[in-house]
């Protein structure tokens, strides 16, 4: 390559650089690097700036360099998963759009990655669909990758109804699913051999606690919840 052909390669790569978005990425499998690497290097609008490998390297990198977009490992220099170490501490120190690409397909992880703040969560088999959710993120625009959102939504209802079960006494639970049920008041009362001020009072405590104005609203939004699926049934 002669010098002039050089210095013209230099100048696209620095337009290259200064209007496409700038993308870390921080995984310590070098097969994953030089996969990535040619991959977004096809990509007219994205540039790979900065390769990382381990935990360190990638929280220092996020808050020294100037970056759109991460891409991180779940596993970096460690079998603990220290990838989710990593985005809560860049979170902390930097609003950075983190997007895992892991090997791990744990739905625990998956919502761990979630909820600390990654804006999406991608597996390895399909790492092609990068270079869009890199775009979605960027554009804080991100929605979960469909690989993993249907997993992500079960596990955060599971979670929601292990909350509810545990936040309602045995009694309440009854009362609301009999609600649920078209009971009326005076019928439950006997059902469940209580007077009238007990009833009351469960009433009182039960809309508190879901922040109803009526107690049939709190049955609706109980049984939104899971509250009659047979597996939590009392």
């Amino acid at each position: 390559m002669n010098k002039q052909t050089s210095f013209s390669v230099e100048i696209k790569d620095m337009i290259r650089r200064n209007g496409s978005i700038k993308v870390l990425l921080a995984d310590g499998d070098l097969a994953w690097q030089q996969r990535l690497a040619m991959l977004l290097e096809s990509e007219p609008d994205i540039y790979l700036s900065n390769i990382v490998s381990t935990k360190e390297e990638a929280i220092r990198a996020s808050v020294q360099l100037d970056v759109d977009v991460m891409i991180l490992e779940m596993i970096l220099n460690s079998p603990k998963r220290d990838g989710l170490d990593a985005v809560a501490e860049i979170l902390r120190n930097k609003e950075l759009p983190i997007i895992v690409l892991s090997s791990i397909h744990d739905p625990e992880v998956m919502v761990d990655a979630v909820v600390a703040g990654a804006v999406n969560y991608i597996t390895k088999p399909n790492y092609m669909d990068i270079p869009v959710a890199i775009r979605e993120a960027h554009r804080r625009q991100s929605s979960l990758h469909a690989d993993v959102a249907t997993i992500i939504r079960s596990e955060i209802e599971l979670i929601k109804r292990k909350e509810l079960h545990c936040m309602l006494t045995p009694t309440e639970k009854e009362i609301l699913q009999l609600i649920g049920l078209g009971y009326r008041q005076t019928i439950i009362r006997e059902l469940l051999g209580i007077t009238s001020n007990t009833l009351k009072s469960h009433v009182r405590h039960i809309t508190h606690k879901f922040d109803t104005r009526s107690i049939r609203e709190a049955a609706e939004k109980a049984k939104r919840r899971g509250l009659y699926d047979q597996h939590y049934a009392t």
